[in-house]
């Protein structure tokens, strides 16, 4: 049986709160997968909880029904996670439902042929979705053919080659991999009884990832004609910092005064004063081997032209003038929605399985609100400098065909 010490096994104790939050997440994503297997990860990752532990498809949803809170698994491009929430006691069957999902999926050639269905499914209901495209476009613009730029469901070519036998030896050998994985317990509970309940799950005094090169940042400008669409999706996207890095925090700032939030540069100009879009927006990507800052928008073809000029105005003149009123507002609040994320049971567990992986030390939420709130202005200010220059975007446009050309867009530079 493991030891609960293990660094591996993350414990946050509530006693008297009645609500428990379990995971486990895998240190192999999607990026993780070998070409060839290109969305194996997510696949498996269906699998888990469709039928596990030889319950039949029928008694295993109406048992997470029955758990009242959200059963989940996902895939990013890093990860794989599968998390329960319920109460205290239903804690019994949330283990069970956890441990038979992490090592006894079904691999049946008729679950398996489901799940690659619902997969192709879901990748033709991605490419018919003009902001999913661009946002697939913007990271193959900014780090080409690197795995991280890599759809986390691979394509139809991989796909219709995930047989059953395929995935059982991914999952076994890849998933499974002693040291790869970590377990987050939050609430009330008894971890005893937890370490009874998922003995046999691969935990060690360590947990490693995958190792992935650092990608190298290509700037490119990717345009998908999309016939007589009703908008222009737009993304233009800026090299980084890797999550790991000291100064992430301080790129967050910079994106929250650029355009995350009701009092964001883009969305003050954009939408508030100038009514040219509905939704405007940054955002950070930060992986373990490098990152991105994005900005993204849509509008309609015949105020494109004006738009794109105003967010490459206010993007490129944001160093330049960042005011500390505006750092203070962006610190105070990235410093409340971290409280308020650690309050719950299933925040607490995401963040600090986020801060082993990357980090390497256990979330302390003193501390990281410590950091936050000794960022600067001046570090702000150097870090946006170093981030947004014109030389490093990289842009991605889905819309109308000639839509780039009211862009000012160099033509030539595009990669269809």
């Amino acid at each position: 049986m493991w030891s609960t010490d293990f660094d591996s096994v993350l414990v946050h104790r509530r006693p008297g709160r009645k609500t428990v939050s379990i995971g486990v997440w895998f240190a192999h994503g999607a990026a993780h997968d070998p070409s060839a297997l290109a969305g194996a990860t997510h696949l498996v990752e269906h699998l888990t909880l469709r039928r596990c532990g030889g319950r039949d498809r029928r008694s295993l949803a109406e048992l997470m029904d029955r758990l009242g809170g959200e059963v989940d698994a996902w895939t990013s491009s890093e990860t794989m996670g599968l998390a329960v929430q319920t109460t205290s006691d239903a804690l019994p069957e949330a283990l069970g439902i956890l441990r038979d999902a992490a090592l006894e999926p079904s691999f049946a050639d008729e679950d398996v042929d489901l799940e690659r269905q619902i997969a192709l499914a879901e990748l033709d209901l991605m490419h018919d979705d003009p902001a999913e495209r661009v946002g697939e476009a913007i990271l193959k613009a900014a780090w080409g053919d690197h795995p991280l730029a890599t759809p986390i469901i691979g394509t139809r070519e991989t796909l219709e080659n995930l047989g059953a036998r395929e995935l059982a030896t991914h999952h076994r050998d890849r998933l499974l991999r002693h040291g790869g994985m970590l377990l987050a317990v939050v609430g009330d509970v008894d971890m005893n009884q937890v370490a009874r309940e998922l003995e046999g799950l691969p935990l060690g005094p360590g947990v490693k990832r995958p190792a992935l090169e650092k990608p190298a940042w290509i700037g490119g400008r990717l345009r998908l004609d999309r016939g007589a669409a009703d908008q222009v999706h737009v993304r233009q996207a800026f090299p980084a910092v890797s999550i790991r890095d000291p100064l992430a925090p301080t790129v967050a700032v910079v994106s929250r005064i650029l355009g995350s939030g009701h009092s964001s540069r883009l969305f003050q100009r954009l939408r508030e004063d100038e009514g040219l879009t509905y939704d405007v927006w940054s955002d950070t990507l930060l992986r373990s081997v490098g990152g991105i800052l994005e900005v993204g928008w849509a509008c309609s073809p015949d105020r494109f032209s004006t738009a794109w000029a105003m967010v490459e105005e206010e993007i490129f003149r944001l160093p330049s003038d960042i005011s500390d009123r505006e750092v203070e507002v962006a610190v105070q609040g990235m410093v409340r929605g971290l409280q308020m994320e650690a309050e719950t049971a299933a925040g607490t567990a995401s963040l600090d399985v986020a801060e082993v992986l990357e980090r390497g030390r256990r979330f302390d939420i003193d501390s990281v609100v410590k950091e936050i709130r000794s960022i600067t202005p001046e570090q702000v200010r150097d870090v946006a400098r170093t981030i947004l220059k014109p030389e490093s975007m990289a842009s991605a446009i889905c819309g109308p065909e000639g839509s780039w050309e009211a862009g000012k867009l160099d033509r030539e530079s595009m990669v269809l």
